[in-house]
């Protein structure tokens, strides 16, 4: 059986959003051919997706907070600090 490749996003929104309603943590890097920073997803994130376009509530403060840990993230790889 071949392994699923994992999920790589750009919004800082959704995946803030995805985190939050999974409860896992994305794995932030330096894509090679744009530079920008994405988040890599390895389990299945569709639910999640469905869920953030559906408008399905989530608690506002967690996602704050959620969302500020995200671009901390964002910053600390183009700081170059992991």
């Amino acid at each position: 059986m071949r392994k699923k490749d994992p999920t790589v996003l750009e919004s800082p929104d959704l995946v803030a959003f995805i985190s939050l309603f999974k409860k896992i943590n994305p794995r932030p890097f330096k894509r090679k051919t744009d530079n920008r920073i994405v988040f890599e997803f390895d389990d299945d994130v569709s639910e999640a997706v469905d869920a953030f376009y559906k408008n399905v509530p989530v608690n506002i403060s967690d996602y704050c907070k959620t969302l500020k840990m995200i671009r901390s993230m964002i910053f600390n790889v183009k700081a170059g600090i992991s």
